[in-house]
């Protein structure tokens, strides 16, 4: 198998399908976050109650939840690009009807529709990248995966804050704003290919080695087809598989890196973050421009993995990235007892310092990781699985945040997600294996046990 791609050619046709697929992940980061903005104008219009302001941000989430169960299955049967496609239409119709929504019960049906996009993408979109991907470009293709979320993030801070200035229904345009990037994602869905693994899963040969002699060249595919047969000659996988002990503990260990990622606490930050801002002391105006800097820290430091995740490897980029989101968040903790604002500009700093750790390790590796780990024959139920765990935590995350700094002050959830990170150091130290440097079908063999090898994570 070559170590180079055939030609600069090549490199750019794969480059132009993993950005395409990776549309999906600035969905994600921009419909989940753009409600930041219209959390406070919500409140007023509708009435809400603390429980009611909880769930008009995480309804979205919620609804990732069915999305990510269904989305791997779906995968499967009708292959990763329909899904994508479909997911392109929920974005549209979401960012439309929740911007213009009657009532509260409208604008939370809207936004679970764009919740179930949300959890498909999440799922599908990763693998994606990484069944087309060469194998020593594929930890940084898929780092583009998180990037685009994070551009997507960054994209709804800036469009909140300059579209305050529109008046009344800023709130309204602040949603309806997504509506354009759910359109390019859908056109140029159609010009891309399906992955070459799901179609030889589903006996299409010939088509899968075209795309990955387009990938790669001639010989690239031929050796990678030789590879992808040897593991697909096992019978078809199904949910039951998942349940074999030689398949249980990965998908366990996928589904706790899962969860992990969502409850170190970053998306309490990020979609409560001019809430924090103003209670912190900020004006409302200020406190959006303070949150804009949090997506452009975001976009920053997610560079850092695509440049050093194929140098360093997985395991010691999440172990440093995490321990620095603990020291920052044990900070945070004794900061936010002050509401006086006379910290401000420490509190700001601590919690950028926060989102960079956070970006440079768990945010970007998550998806790397679960995108590899599991074998070709179960990879969507076992993403199902994965994904799943980490929108259901997400989804009680958000929905506890204002309950908890209501009753207990704001220091309480940081206070929790300093000692959450620290679990999640121990977790990454004992249980994530490696995977730099290995392609999916070396991966599979090394964990799954094909061969009758003893299963070893390391």
């Amino acid at each position: 198998m070559k170590n180079t791609l055939q030609s600069q050619g090549n490199l750019w046709y794969v480059i132009g399908i993993c950005l395409v697929a990776a549309l999906g992940g600035f969905l994600f980061g921009f419909d989940m976050v753009v409600v930041s903005g219209t959390i406070k104008p919500l409140t007023q219009l509708f009435h809400l109650t603390p429980f009611q302001v909880g769930w008009a941000t995480s309804c979205c989430v919620f609804a990732c939840i069915p999305g990510a169960a269904c989305a791997g299955k779906l995968a499967d049967v009708l292959g990763r690009k329909k899904v994508l496609l479909g997911t392109a239409v929920l974005f549209a119709v979401s960012a439309v009807g929740a911007g213009w929504a009657g009532s509260f019960t409208a604008f939370s049906f809207y936004r679970i529709l764009g919740g179930l996009a949300i959890g498909a993408a999440s799922g599908v979109a990763p693998i994606y990248i990484a069944e087309v991907a060469p194998t020593r470009l594929r930890g940084r293709f898929v780092s583009f995966y998180q990037l685009a979320i994070v551009v997507g993030v960054s994209a709804a801070f800036y469009s909140n804050y300059f579209l305050l200035a529109t008046g009344a229904d800023a709130w309204r345009w602040m949603l309806t704003a997504g509506v354009v990037p759910a359109l390019l994602f859908l056109g140029f869905m159609f010009v891309v290919p399906e992955t070459p693994r799901w179609l030889a899963k589903m006996g299409r040969d010939e088509d899968a080695l075209a795309v990955l002699s387009r990938v790669d060249g001639t010989e690239y595919a031929r050796g990678e087809m030789a590879v992808i047969r040897e593991t697909l000659q096992v019978r078809r996988g199904s949910l039951a598989d998942l349940l074999e002990p030689r398949m249980l503990r990965i998908v366990i260990i996928g589904s706790l890196l899962g969860i992990f990622s969502q409850i170190s606490g970053v998306n309490a930050v990020t979609v409560y973050a001019p809430d924090i801002f103003e209670k912190a002391g900020a004006g409302t105006r200020d406190s959006l421009f303070q949150s804009s800097l949090i997506g452009l820290t975001f976009i920053v430091f997610t560079f850092v993995p695509i440049l050093f995740v194929e140098r360093f490897g997985r395991r010691p980029i999440l172990i440093v990235g995490v321990s620095v989101m603990a020291v920052a968040l044990m900070g945070l903790t004794g900061l936010m007892s002050d509401v006086s604002g006379k910290h401000n500009m420490l509190l700001i700093t601590l919690i950028l310092v926060y989102i960079a750790a956070y970006a440079s390790s768990i945010a970007c590796l998550t998806w790397v990781i679960l995108s590899e780990i599991f074998p070709n024959r179960i990879r969507g139920e076992a993403m199902s699985v994965a994904n799943l765990c980490l929108w259901a935590a997400n989804s009680v995350l958000l929905l506890t945040f204002p309950i908890i700094q209501a009753k207990f002050g704001l220091a309480a959830p940081f206070a929790v997600y300093a000692t959450i990170c620290v679990i999640i150091v121990l977790f990454v130290w004992k249980f994530i294996p490696e995977t730099k440097g290995k392609s999916l079908e070396e991966i599979e063999i090394q964990l799954v046990g094909l061969r009758s090898r003893k299963y070893n994570p390391f």
